[in-house]
């Protein structure tokens, strides 16, 4: 099992590190005591064997925190893989999370303002951040880039991508909470006032070829096509779990679902984690 150790200066951004590990599915545990350590590993290598990595992350505000983590480092090393992200960023921006939270800095009464406490507190981690595996500077960085940053830093690491979810839904009955993007299909053609038409669904053949007699649905599918295209690879970028467009018709039964089927059939060579939902169908 390999254990990445997330540790670094207050305030820089350690808790985000391990809830980034935690969401690619790493197993994670935060504020673990360094005497506390190794008899966990011994515990979790028993317990979970086939487990590949565990993240702890590791606060420094008490004494002789240092010495004792560079020592247990020493210790692991030879029969554990062991990986150390050093967390950092630059002394204003710590400054500036400083002020927009509550928690004082655990030096600053020793050192009397927040500046010094900080450079305090870089001179104390030095040997540790000397010793890193990997130093993560989080002055500039957004939670997505984070993200990417972490994906480099570490081997394999378990990256899940994000699922585009293509959803049909009724207007009248609400746009759905979770969209991220929606298109309104109520202008087009409506198969529900053809009477042959009107028992079936958007899956069924006679109501696609129905719609794809209209140039304002060939335009519409081929529009909304070309813009998840163009949008995906940047949505991608914020790592999210899900990005959802929803696609609304008078009732989600016809025209919504024609274009989410047909959709999923153009996108489907192209993105690689791609679900579909009738929202209005699912009811029944």
């Amino acid at each position: 099992m390999e254990l990445v150790l997330v540790t670094g200066m207050s305030g820089a951004g350690r808790r985000s590190v391990l809830s980034a590990l935690e969401d690619a599915g790493c197993a994670t545990l935060d504020n673990v005591p360094v005497h506390l350590l190794e008899p966990l590993l011994d515990l979790e290598t028993r317990l979970n064997p086939k487990r590949p990595r565990l993240a702890v992350g590791m606060d420094n505000r008490h004494l002789d925190y240092v010495p004792q983590v560079l020592a247990m480092m020493d210790r692991l090393q030879g029969h554990t893989s062991l990986y150390v992200i050093f967390v950092e960023a630059d002394d204003a921006v710590l400054v500036r999370r400083y002020s927009e939270c509550r928690r004082p800095h655990f030096l600053v009464e020793q050192e009397g303002s927040l500046a010094s406490a900080i450079q305090r507190e870089r001179e104390l981690m030095m040997p540790l951040r000397v010793r890193a595996s990997a130093v993560l500077d989080t002055s500039a960085l957004t939670l997505s880039q984070m993200r990417q940053r972490l994906g480099d830093l570490l081997p394999e690491f378990p990256v899940t991508g994000t699922t585009l979810r293509l959803l049909s839904f009724g207007f009248k009955y609400g746009i759905p909470a979770e969209a991220d993007m929606v298109f309104d299909a109520r202008f087009l053609p409506n198969p529900h006032y053809v009477a042959d038409l009107k028992p079936l669904t958007g899956k069924d053949e006679p109501v696609r070829a129905f719609l794809r007699k209209s140039d304002a649905f060939n335009t519409f599918l081929a529009l909304t096509e070309n813009w998840i295209h163009w949008a995906w690879p940047m949505v991608q970028q914020e790592a999210r779990a899900y990005h959802t467009i929803a696609i609304g018709c008078t009732g989600g039964q016809h025209r919504s679902v024609a274009l989410v089927e047909m959709l999923q059939e153009r996108l489907a060579p192209h993105v690689a984690r791609l679900a579909i939902q009738h929202r209005e169908l699912d009811r029944a």
